[in-house]
Parts: structure tokens; sequence; C-alpha cells
């Protein structure tokens, strides 16, 4: 890597290589507001990296000094590193700093997704210091929500319905990963049904029963339990 050089703010910013860069997300609104922040009174320590002129590290460091008409300092690396060294480097800069764990996973679905290389699971996972599980998790969670994947990527949660049939906002991918798997294998409907009488229990008495056992509990299973309780009850011999 070449020695720490200037560019003067009249130059505007430099071209961003996406690809690249791209492999781990850009600050949210509130981080953003802080890094400019903290450029603006502190200056910037840390320089933006390029490869073959383009940016592929520091997009959020270079957004700030833009912002605040600052130069940018920035460093080079070397021309004749491939674009798998530069991905090696990007990575290992970056977990350093402030990824959280599902981001990191979240990066490595996205480029186990984008490869065009046909690179093993296992490969892509090692190079993201995560487990293959997990990994091959994120892949099923962005086959069946690729909605999903942006969000988690940029460290935000979705919301899903718990084992007691309780919504709720995460960015655990197993817990994501669990949720799905019981969306496609229809539990998370039969949660629902257990406590809608005119969908679930047979008889306007079974009902009346049910109704007058739950009205202390909120737990999703037992509610279920007593729907079935109230069906075997009241529903012998129709």
């Amino acid at each position: 890597m070449t020695e720490v050089k200037v560019r003067l703010s009249k130059d505007g910013p430099f071209e961003v290589n996406e690809k690249l860069a791209g492999l781990v997300p850009m600050a949210g609104e509130a981080e953003q507001a802080v890094l400019t922040s903290d450029i603006d009174e502190n200056e910037q320590r840390e320089p933006i990296v390029l490869w073959r002129g383009k940016v592929v590290d520091g997009r959020c460091r270079m957004k700030a000094l833009t912002l605040l008409g600052k130069h940018i300092l920035y460093r080079e690396l070397d021309n004749g590193l491939t674009e798998e060294e530069v991905k090696v480097y990007v990575k290992s800069v970056n977990t350093r700093r402030n990824l959280t764990s599902t981001q990191k996973v979240m990066a490595a679905c996205r480029e186990s997704l984008d490869s065009t290389e046909n690179r093993a699971i296992q490969t892509i996972a090692k190079s993201w210091g995560i487990g293959k599980e997990i990994l091959t998790n994120a892949r099923y969670i962005a086959k069946n929500k690729p909605e999903y994947i942006d969000k988690l990527f940029n460290g935000g949660s979705v919301l899903i319905r718990d084992m007691n049939g309780e919504e709720k906002y995460t960015n655990k991918i197993t817990t994501i990963y669990s949720y799905i798997k019981r969306v496609e294998e229809g539990v998370v409907e039969s949660c629902e049904h257990a406590w809608k009488e005119d969908t679930y229990i047979k008889t306007q008495a079974g009902k009346e029963w049910y109704y007058s056992q739950i009205k202390d509990i909120n737990e999703v299973k037992t509610k279920m339990l007593i729907a079935e309780l109230a069906n075997y009850k009241f529903n012998k011999g129709k």
C-alpha cells in the first residue's frame, strides 16, 4: 500500500468500485451523522483506500468529507493485486471494525449468491469468519424471503412470529431461519388457528368452555392444547 496522499476538495470525490466496496453495508443515517460530526471535529483519522483508482474501502468517510468540503486523505492498493486479493482485504478491515454478526453473515450470503465462480460455501464462510451452517441458513432465508436480504445486510430487523405466536422484530439468522421453516411446514398457521373459535373449535359449547378456561393464559401452545381438549369434550359422537 502506498503512502497517504491528499485529494483536494475542489477535485470532488473518487469513483467507487461498487462491487468490492459493496461487500459491506453503508452506515445508516444515524451512524453516518455521527461519523460526519466526528470528522468535522477531529478531522479524518483513517485514509480511504483505492484500488486501480476507485474506492474499495471508506465510502462513508468520503461521503462525510465531501459533505463537509474537506480534502480527502487516501492510500492506494497495489494495482497488481487480483480482485480476489482485494476482496480479502476489504473483508478483513471491515470485520475488524463494527459489522454485527448478522451483517457479516448476510455479506457472505450476498457474495455466495452473486458469485459466478461456483466457489464452495465453506470457502466463502471461512473468508468471513463464520460457520458453514449459518451461511447455509442465510441462503435459505434469501431464497424464501429475498426481501429480507438488504434489510438485514444494512443492520435492520424483520418481523416474525415466534414459537408462541407472538410477533416480534429480530435480526437473528437462526431465529428467522426457524420461523421461515415453520411457515413452510404450516406450523405457524396451525398456531394461529388454535384460538379462533369459528375456525378451529367445532361446537358452540366447546367455544364457550374454551373461553372460560383461557382468561389468564397468553401462551399459544397452551391455548392450542385447550382448544384440542374442547373439541374432544364437546364433539363426541359427531
